[in-house]
């Protein structure tokens, strides 16, 4: 709580400015009027010997914080020992009331994550977010996550349960869907009065029934992570500080229902309905989302193919847009230490206000490629290229072709802290978003403090 008082503390007085005109925000901002800010409509801790945070597990991409990961069925003796826990649970575990959560598979745990940044802006570093500011402290997240898992390897009935919460952070800004305190100040206008907003990121029950499909099949229902993109939200959980632009400019969150159904030991089919992309209440309309994943058990290859499909158009009425994704990624372990992942998407929308005071279709689509190298348990580099076109401006506020080289490093002096400094370079062809410059040079150190 100290660190929470402090990166707190260091942030406040230093509000962001108001992008530029023109910059679509995310859905939850939206007031009955397109507002001028940038749009982004986008977990369990790594055990002993697994890499540090910033690379994923051998085998496998991140699972979008949505519990994905344990959905593939493995025989116990197969299963690596329990993590020791965090600072927050062994506290726990000495009272009744921690005897009480363990007895029913219940663990609390978090993280405190803060950065600072300077750039070649004089202030405000968008249409890049999360580190939006230029020469300023953010504290992003106090991120709470509380979970009981099922275990889907067992042939029985079961139910489990996850709730995430940012209490608060800057990036709840950009996160918080509309219709779930979206009314609060500072939600996705980063010139607002308060800068530290609350997000109920996920909240969800899971039911596993051992009869339907080969394997089983886990129902999961309410707000939950989104199953499309490489990169999360979750701060510790994800590579790089600086997010890439598919990230930014698709789904963080749905609200809804979603089955997960293993076929067998390498496929595993996700079929569910939701509200749309970062909908919680409010304008809402039927959505498919599915997945088909491919992951040999033995293998170093995993594939995944995503959809967001819809009736892609931009509500007038409720200032909202639905709009369709398609999402293909690969990941490859060349050997214990390196591993690559490429992540691709392609999004469009009809009848959206665009930036030029026109209204009509809208695109926007590209792809990054990364490579995790983990020189020590404690060490692992991180290294993206992304190139991301917005056709009309209609995500960024400003048409053209986005291409960004990002370079990280994650130490982790312990198991509790991770260090990564972070250099990054922008340009767009076409426009000039970055404060009046087609270029632009960021720098940044974050710091996360697990508990």
């Amino acid at each position: 709580m100290n660190s929470l008082i402090l990166f707190t503390a260091l942030a406040s007085g230093q509000l962001p400015d108001t992008p530029p005109p023109g910059v679509y925000l995310p859905p939850a901002q939206f007031a009955g009027a397109q507002p001028p800010a940038a749009q982004p409509v986008k977990p369990m801790p790594p055990a002993a010997g697994m890499p540090p945070a910033g690379m994923p597990p051998a085998g496998m991409p991140p699972a979008n914080g949505n519990g994905d990961a344990k959905e593939e069925e493995k025989k116990e003796d197969d299963q690596p020992p329990p993590p020791e826990p965090y600072a927050l649970q062994r506290i726990l575990s000495t009272t009744r009331f921690g005897a009480r959560l363990e007895e029913n598979g219940i663990t609390i745990s978090g993280w405190l994550q803060g950065n600072y940044s300077t750039s070649t802006a004089h202030r405000s570093n968008q249409p890049v977010t999360f580190n939006d500011r230029s020469d300023f402290w953010q504290f992003n997240q106090n991120y709470l996550k509380i979970e009981k898992t099922v275990d889907t390897s067992k042939s029985e009935f079961q139910l489990g349960f996850r709730t995430d919460w940012i209490l608060p952070g800057t990036d709840a800004r950009y996160s918080i869907s509309r219709g779930l305190l979206s009314n609060q100040n500072g939600v996705g206008a980063p010139g607002a009065k308060d800068a530290y907003p609350v997000d109920l990121f996920q909240a969800y029950v899971d039911a596993f029934f051992p009869n339907i499909g080969p394997k089983g099949t886990t129902l999961r229902v309410g707000k939950f992570a989104t199953h499309i993109g490489y990169e999360l939200v979750q701060g510790a959980e994800t590579p790089f500080l600086q997010r890439a632009y598919l990230f930014q400019y698709n789904p963080f969150t749905h609200t809804g229902a979603w089955a997960i159904t293993p076929l067998n030991d390498t496929w595993t089919v996700s079929n569910g309905i939701v509200m749309g992309a970062d909908n919680f209440f409010g304008t809402a309309q039927p959505t498919y989302i599915g997945q088909l994943k491919w992951a040999p058990k033995e293998g170093k290859t995993t594939a995944l193919l995503n959809v967001m499909a819809t009736d892609p158009r931009f509500s007038s009425s409720g200032s909202y847009p639905f709009y369709n994704v398609y999402n293909f990624q690969v990941s490859h372990n060349f050997t214990d230490k390196l591993t690559y992942v490429f992540d691709s998407s392609f999004s469009h929308i009809d009848g959206a206000p665009l930036p030029s005071g026109e209204q009509g279709s809208a695109t926007w689509y590209g792809a990054a490629n990364y490579l995790l190298y983990k020189h020590t348990d404690q060490v692992t580099s991180n290294f993206r290229v992304e190139l991301f076109e917005d056709t009309k401006g209609f995500r960024t506020g400003s048409k053209g072709l986005y291409t960004e080289v990002t370079y990280g490093l994650a130490y982790s002096p312990t198991r509790s802290v991770i260090l990564r400094p972070t250099v990054r370079y922008d340009h767009n062809n076409t426009s000039r978003p970055f404060d009046g410059s087609s270029n632009l040079f960021t720098a940044a150190m974050d710091v996360i403090i697990r508990y």
